[in-house]
């Protein structure tokens, strides 16, 4: 699933990367000292382990498909629980802490798979503490008039060529942080500091930019756009350090035929770009990204339209269709959904629920529903009747695949190489 987040609906005037928001792989990450359900018989065990120190504040799993969702003691890195024998498919689900700016915001995610997909679930909560306050110089960027500051995957942009940039309410730990210059030509300059030590208050000087910083250009392609669609490129750049940079591109009514690379100075053998083509159609937008470790040429084949793909009948809880068929690519297909609304308040509450679910655990079925997890404590509430509740369908096929939605992550933990073809449509509707 690959959504637009160019700019945080959590935090007004921070950008993250454009970037896939979800469902795109499957990694294993061993975790330790967690709690453990056994739902009886010896079977399989699955296992969900979070990066970073901040913890989930509930948890709870499903056996089956049809199972009633059951509360999960976490107390440390990971929790299990085991399947009985002859059971392949399961659920998972979890609540990252509320966080607060301006507003406050309640983040559930529900995962629904099989073993045949993993039974090691890779996930993190953020720790959303940090601050940096960094000075910085790129007057001598050719063109430059604003920047962008990176940490991990978030951002803010800044007018002005020198000076003093902060970034607030950022993930802390150790991150990899980035300055893009920007001008009407898009990424122009680019640095970046490894290994950045993020706490509460962190002060990062970086040096004035020269012409060993600015940005270079590789080829790209798009095909398989489909008629009628208005077609282009972003590009992230990622390190092993958990940033994943947008590198803009110009906006100029041109089709692109090229895309931003970073220059020898800043760059290292294990990072990599994700070049992500987005194709526009009036109910639903076609996505495709591939990976490359140099900066060298790619093509970006896009998938066919979904006639599968429409919009669900309001319900606090609503059911979605799921797509099967129409990519080329080769890779699990999962679908995914992303549902929100907030108290009627003057200080309200966002409440975002985030649902994947493979075609495997899927099986013959083609629709899905958001699970109602209400009657477990510390789970979202029911949309009240007269809510108006947000929601984004995301069909992905391609490997690596994640479960781990966006605005949540720590490091994105894509890999190299990658071949993801996604489509998603999205819109609005009363509660009943």
């Amino acid at each position: 699933m690959i959504a637009p987040n160019k700019k945080n609906s959590y935090f007004p005037g921070t950008r993250v990367a454009f970037v896939l928001l979800a469902a795109m792989a499957l990694t294993s990450l061993t975790g330790c000292g967690g709690g453990s359900m056994n739902s009886g018989a010896t079977g399989t065990t699955v296992t969900a382990s979070f990066a970073g120190a901040t913890r989930p504040s509930a948890a709870a799993y499903q056996v089956g498909t049809t199972g009633t969702f059951k509360a999960l003691n976490l107390t440390g890195s990971s929790v299990s629980f085991t399947l009985p024998s002859g059971t392949t498919a399961y659920g998972f689900a979890y609540m990252c802490p509320t966080f607060v700016a301006v507003n406050s915001y309640s983040n559930e995610t529900i995962i629904q798979a099989t073993t045949a997909d993993t039974t090691a679930l890779s996930l993190a909560c953020p720790s959303l503490s940090g601050n940096i306050r960094a000075t910085f110089d790129v007057s001598a960027i050719p063109g430059a008039t604003s920047t962008d500051l990176y940490e991990g995957s978030w951002s803010d942009e800044m007018s002005g060529t020198s000076g003093t940039q902060s970034l607030s309410g950022v993930p802390t730990g150790t991150f990899d942080v980035a300055l893009v210059a920007v001008g009407a030509n898009g990424a122009l300059g680019i640095q970046i500091q490894r290994g950045v030590n993020v706490t509460g208050s962190t002060s990062i000087a970086f040096p004035p930019m020269t012409a060993a910083d600015e940005i270079g250009a590789a080829p790209a392609k798009i095909t398989n756009v489909p008629s009628g669609a208005t077609a282009g490129f972003n590009t992230t750049y990622q390190t092993s350090g958990g940033l994943s940079v947008t590198l803009p591109a110009p906006f100029n009514g041109v089709p692109q035929s090229t895309y931003p690379t970073v220059p020898s100075s800043q760059s290292q053998p294990t990072d990599f770009y994700l070049v992500h083509a987005i194709a526009n159609l009036p109910t639903q937008n076609i996505h495709s990204v591939v990976s490359s470790n140099t900066a060298s040429a790619v093509t970006l084949a896009l998938p066919a339209p979904s006639n599968s793909l429409t919009a669900p009948v309001a319900a606090a809880f609503p059911t979605f269709a799921a797509n099967a068929s129409g990519f080329t690519v080769q890779g699990p297909v999962v679908n995914s959904s992303w549902t929100q609304y907030q108290t009627p308040a003057a200080n309200y509450t966002v409440y975002n629920v985030y649902t994947f679910v493979t075609n495997t655990w899927l099986g013959a079925n083609t629709t899905f529903t958001v699970p109602d997890l209400s009657k477990l404590a510390g789970f979202t509430p029911v949309p009240p009747s007269g809510a108006r509740e947000f929601w984004t369908l995301y069909s992905t096929a391609g490997t690596p695949l994640q479960f781990n939605s966006r605005e949540q992550s720590v490091p994105e933990l894509f890999t190299s190489p990658t071949s993801v073809q996604s489509i998603s449509t999205g819109g609005a509707f009363i509660v009943p």
